[in-house]
């Protein structure tokens, strides 16, 4: 397996909606466009942040489908394969592949209680059924699983693994990964907690609020690259700002507001997420004005 350069912020993209929520591509294109020209790094395509369990199967193949076309390129794309079905999840990884994605990812399958033998083999079977390089997505806070160094040194068995998206706050085990396996990169999954991350050894970052709040998490990316932690934490501060209002009024809704505010239109969440109460949305109004008005 050829080896890439995955580090840097890769934005976990959200899904874009018309007004009668069905998947709005050419926005979702255009999102893409604009993420481009502000400096990111890659997207991960699929994810949680874009409402991948209330997509149909072929809705999350076309999004794919969109991006690459619209990144050309461009960009690292890593495509969210995760599903609580192997045979589902494998399917998705072969679609990536043919597709031209440039690795894949999973969450752990979750709801019921497999027991780690059983994740290990799904993360195996995965590797196994594509060329693509793999994160495996640990986020323990939702998928009821958490990443351990016996795990992973069974998943290291396969070449096909390329790192660990960690969406954890235990800074403690990121670091631990990361001396462990210096090879494997890990990118750190909560937003808030980037600095951080880069601190414990991270790689990089793949977050929600890049869609709307790339100048901020670059400054944060930046400037702690560059030996300057001070002006480091200086972004990172403005950006949990936001991040704070966004996490109080649901993250996927807050930052679709926000994007709607600077001209994308995402036409909110699939229910079962409610919509934002009118006080949410002046709030996220002010965050705007304070933080992303040019």
């Amino acid at each position: 397996m050829m080896k890439k350069e995955y580090a840097g912020l890769h934005a976990a993209l959200v899904t874009p909606y018309t007004e009668t929520g069905e998947v709005n591509y050419r926005e979702l294109k255009k999102l893409v466009r604009r993420l481009i020209a502000e400096g990111i790094d890659g997207f991960y395509v699929g994810g949680s942040t874009a409402e991948t369990f209330l997509l149909t199967e072929s809705e999350r193949k076309g999004i794919l489908e969109a991006v690459l076309e619209e990144n050309n390129g461009e960009k690292l794309v890593v495509s969210h394969v995760g599903a609580i079905s192997t045979r589902q999840a494998v399917d998705f990884a072969q679609h990536a592949e043919a597709a031209g994605a440039d690795a894949v990812s999973a969450i752990s399958p979750f709801y019921y209680k497999f027991t780690q033998r059983e994740i290990e083999d799904y993360y195996l079977e995965i590797m196994a059924g594509s060329g693509l390089p793999m994160f495996v997505y640990n986020f323990p806070n939702l998928s009821g699983f958490a990443l351990t160094e016996p795990f992973l040194e069974r998943l290291k068995s396969s070449s096909r693994l390329a790192g660990i998206k960690f969406t954890s706050s235990d800074m403690f085990q990121l670091e631990r990964i990361k001396a462990r396996n210096p090879g494997l990169t890990v990118w750190n999954g909560f937003d808030e907690m980037l600095l951080s991350g880069l601190a414990a050894g991270a790689d990089g970052g793949v977050g929600s609020t890049y869609n709307c709040l790339l100048p901020l998490v670059r400054g944060v990316y930046d400037r702690f690259r560059a030996g300057d932690p001070a002006r480091a934490l200086a972004f990172q501060r403005r950006a949990n700002e936001a991040i704070e209002v966004i996490c109080r009024h649901g993250v996927f809704a807050s930052v679709k507001k926000l994007l709607e505010y600077s001209g994308i239109e995402s036409h909110g969440c699939r229910r079962p997420f409610s919509p934002l109460s009118p006080e949410g949305e002046a709030e996220l109004r002010r965050v705007y004005e304070t933080h992303l008005a040019r």
